[in-house]
């Protein structure tokens, strides 16, 4: 099946949620009131039970309960409103996926994306809420090639993990094109920022291009340290595994890396919450 083949059906394509794109426009200005957010969310029941949820968990350890979204988004900050916004979001297109153990899948995403927005918020060369956002979405065509091919996908998984490193280069190899592919093309036409569409495109290699996208290769380097997590590799016995030319061009260095906290760490909150 061609990528072109694959998004041929659009009726069986998820839709991003309605609050979720009229969310994250807003979020995009710096300028927006928090009155304004909590407006829209609270049209959605389900998203303003999990910012309240999160808000109110020992996390926060408040001493007060908040039972108002404005004063969950005053304690929370518009930073964790929109990455709760889109990992919850993104989690409900997907109700079901044949193969796929959803619930390993987006605490997987989440941690790519927890990461990424760590690394980018230790360089100026890419927006850490961005960053954020590219990490949830960075594997999400993983769910559609599974739903339009799941026998060949489940030959795959049983090789090949789909969180395991290498796993993109064998997919161009059998298919023509990789997860990370198919996650840019869904990201367009769910027409979200092009800055978005161009590091899912190219995070699998994103020095591969005349100009190396900055977002590309922050994603590229949270992708490699949560596959690190999962190998149960010693990050001080990776000089051979450091993808040094991805880090260099966004300013990432080995002990940055090395200080960060891990990924299941950083988003253990979120992973709750999603759940």
């Amino acid at each position: 099946m061609t990528l072109d083949q694959l998004f041929a059906n659009a009726e069986s394509l998820p839709t991003v949620p309605r609050v979720v794109a009229d969310l994250m426009d807003m979020l995009r200005d710096e300028e927006v009131s928090f009155a304004a957010v909590a407006h829209r969310i609270e049209l959605d029941q389900v998203l303003a039970a999990k910012v309240l949820q999160m808000v109110n968990s020992p996390f926060f350890g408040l001493r007060r309960k908040i039972s108002s979204i404005q004063g969950a988004i005053l304690m929370l900050g518009l930073s964790t409103v929109r990455s709760l916004v889109v990992s919850s979001g993104l989690s409900g297109a997907f109700r079901k996926v044949e193969g796929v153990d959803l619930p390993d899948f987006w605490a997987h995403s989440l941690r790519v994306a927890s990461v990424a927005r760590y690394l980018a918020s230790k360089t100026r060369r890419a927006d850490a809420n961005l960053a954020f956002t590219a990490g949830s979405m960075h594997a999400i065509g993983h769910l559609l090639m599974a739903q339009a091919m799941p026998g060949r996908m489940a030959a795959l998984n049983a090789a090949h993990p789909f969180d395991a490193l290498g796993r993109a280069q064998l997919e161009r190899a059998e298919f023509g094109y990789h997860y990370g592919d198919v996650s840019a093309s869904l990201a367009q036409r769910w027409d979200f920022a092009p800055e978005l569409v161009g590091a899912l495109s190219s995070f699998v290699n994103p020095m591969n291009s005349a100009h190396a996208d900055k977002l590309g290769g922050v994603l590229h380097l949270a992708v490699w340290r949560v596959a690190m997590e999962r190998q149960g590799v010693d990050l001080s016995h990776v000089a051979g595994l450091w993808p040094s030319e991805s880090a260099m061009a966004v300013g990432i260095t080995e002990a940055i890396v090395h200080e960060m906290p891990a990924p299941r760490v950083l988003a253990a909150e979120l992973e709750s919450m999603i759940a």
